[in-house]
């Protein structure tokens, strides 16, 4: 038997919408350790938030393992030359990561994503208005959260709204624990990336006010190639499609009552307690697994070359040495610089899109429904564990 076949599973428990307290202890007690992954691979988990900034930013990490892309670390010190892929992926470092992201960046300016907001808005309302006229009780997650964000980027994808069945069954099948790497999400992805190529062969003719279209007019001068573009819509589908930190934010509001009143009594709290629902809730217990370039210490423990590492973004957000009362939830947090939509240069591109869903759901649901409250006890909603990205599976509420 190996060191390795004693290695504790992970996660720790079952998620039901609360980190265990044992895993927040480990933040500053223990924030590089040893764990096996429900795949079986044995992999580095990082919780402390110095520790996950660096996994998150330092190129000594990789998200890209086993593709062609500049070395990093040691490997440009020794003087090997760069090796320049055909095709740029998000997930790579370096140059080919910088450049992507600048030309993926043009369509994701302030003043685009300010742009949405009337049409964010009239979604939200139209799917209330339906929640209203159905009466409570009503389910929160198919009423609104669900739908919300689903419509809003299949909207600023370009995607025809006869089409959206089908996205539903591609993304569920990605986004499965018990699916992932298997024939069926591997089908999922290419009839996904199929279906993204047709639509850039539509657009090059019928162009319109969307991301596919933004994307295409930077392909003056070969700047980007469909490829990379398909690529680029599939990470802002799979990053955007759900956006579970409403329902986690009712359910943080609801059970803090008087930051629920507290926000009711000053609509103008809301852009710093949309922050404080991205750092205090989780939706999850899992990340993005990447890749040690090279050998590297982190935080005191030594890491080797190829190994898996595991940063969790919303443990780091309670660590107590970033955070002042790092375990309490308070919408009036001044300076707040969560994880929750990465660091460094893989920072979310679609955050300013995100944070603008999050404000106008949340704003939107206490105006329209001065007295919203759960129609069942919060213990008792139920949670999708078997999803990468758990979420809750249904939040009855009433008013």
């Amino acid at each position: 038997m190996t060191a390795d076949d004693t290695l504790r599973p992970y996660p720790f428990e079952v998620f039901r919408g609360e980190l265990p307290a044992e895993l927040l202890q480990m933040v500053t007690g223990q924030p590089v350790s040893r764990v096996r992954l429900p795949d079986g691979r044995a992999t580095w988990l990082v919780l402390g938030y110095d520790e996950v900034c660096t996994v998150l930013a330092d190129a000594a990490f990789t998200r890209h393992a086993g593709k062609a892309e500049e070395p990093a670390g040691p490997a440009q010190a020794a003087g090997r030359c760069p090796v320049q892929p055909k095709v740029r992926e998000l997930g790579m470092n370096g140059q080919a990561h910088t450049s992507l992201r600048r030309l993926a960046a043009r369509a994701f300016t302030a003043r685009r994503i300010e742009t949405y907001r009337p049409r964010v808005q009239q979604i939200a309302d139209e799917l209330i208005d339906a929640m209203q006229a159905a009466g409570p009780p009503a389910d929160l997650i198919s009423g609104l959260v669900a739908p919300l964000p689903a419509l809003v980027v299949y909207e600023v994808l370009g995607v025809p709204s006869s089409d959206v069945a089908r996205f539903d069954t591609w993304v569920a099948d990605i986004n499965s624990i018990t699916a992932y790497g298997s024939p069926d999400a591997a089908r999922s992805v290419a009839d996904l990336r199929a279906y993204l190529g047709e639509q850039l062969d539509r657009k090059r003719t019928e162009p319109g006010d969307d991301l596919l279209s933004a994307w295409l007019a930077a392909q003056d001068g070969d700047e980007l190639s469909d490829e990379e573009i398909i690529g680029l819509a599939v990470a802002v589908l799979i990053g955007g499609r759900e956006i579970n930190s409403i329902s986690a934010g009712m359910r943080a509001l609801f059970q803090h009552p008087e930051q629920l009143e507290r926000l009711r009594a000053d609509p103008a709290l809301l852009g710093s307690a949309v922050d404080e629902i991205l750092r205090y809730t989780s939706v999850s217990p899992m990340f993005l697994v990447q890749t040690a370039v090279h050998d590297v210490t982190l935080g005191g423990v030594d890491i080797g070359a190829h190994d898996p590492v595991m940063a969790v973004p919303w443990a780091a957000n309670r660590d107590a040495g970033a955070f002042e009362r790092a375990d309490e939830f308070d919408i009036t947090r001044g300076v707040n610089p969560h994880l929750t939509f990465g660091h460094g240069p893989h920072f979310c591109l679609g955050a300013a899109l995100g944070r603008l869903e999050l404000e106008i759901a949340i704003g939107t649901l206490l105006r329209r429904f001065p007295t919203l409250a759960p129609a069942v006890p919060i213990d008792e909603i139920p949670w999708r564990p078997e999803r990468i990205n758990c979420g809750i599976a249904e939040f009855p509420v009433t008013w």
